[in-house]
């Protein structure tokens, strides 16, 4: 159902969680991580997100892996792009000037994919799927990554017994069950936001907290 939906909302150009700007904690917090310029960034679950043209100012390759090929295409026009386009087993992988991007499922790719990634951006990828997934994706995203890289990583907080999402909320008792094992975790900041899905104001949800997690992964 949530790949279903996010692929709708792309066709349908619905984009109510999309930032005109670089997200305001990316900016503020991404120094914090100490990440060499010039070492590779991965971004889950990307769609056509203007971070990952922050990301490439600061001196950052970026590869991102996106459902939606409406997303990617949208990525790369807006900037005046042509990047290749090759067809590989499972996904299908677009090249850019600093920006890679995989089509297809995020449980398709692999280490040699993301080959010289030192640091993950995830803005929307957790949040995006639902409670049976999440403990999945973080295995699958630390098998991917190298020893010891930094994870920059923004959820959310709020009332879900309003609205079931997706965007999802999740606790920060959640967030360090699913990554302490093998992670060290660190919440960077917790602050109060009302740039919500008009959906989740037409359910009575009347205010939310983004939280920010510096992620290292240790073993």
């Amino acid at each position: 159902m949530e790949r279903e939906f996010w692929l709708e909302r792309w066709e349908k150009n619905q984009l109510g969680w999309h930032l005109s700007d670089t997200n305001p904690m990316l900016a503020r917090y991404w120094g914090a991580l100490d990440v060499t310029r010039g070492a590779g960034v991965f971004v889950p679950l990307c769609g056509k997100s203007l971070d990952m043209r922050y990301l490439e100012s600061l001196g950052h390759t970026v590869v991102g892996v996106e459902l939606s090929e409406a997303a990617i295409q949208a990525y790369f026009e807006e900037r005046g792009e042509q990047p290749s386009r090759d067809e590989l087993f499972y996904l299908v992988r677009y090249e850019g000037p600093q920006t890679t991007i995989y089509c297809g499922d995020f449980f398709d790719l692999h280490a040699p994919d993301i080959l010289g990634i030192r640091a993950v951006y995830d803005r929307g990828a957790l949040i995006a799927l639902p409670p049976s997934v999440r403990e999945k994706y973080v295995d699958h995203m630390l098998r991917i990554v190298p020893e010891h890289a930094h994870i920059l990583l923004i959820a959310l907080e709020y009332d879900q017994s309003r609205i079931s999402g997706p965007p999802h909320a999740v606790s920060e008792s959640e967030i360090v069950s699913l990554y302490s094992p093998r992670c060290r975790v660190e919440l960077l900041d917790r602050v109060a936001t009302s740039e919500l899905p008009p959906r989740f104001v037409e359910a009575g949800v009347e205010g939310a907290a983004e939280t920010v997690y510096h992620i290292v992964k240790e073993h």
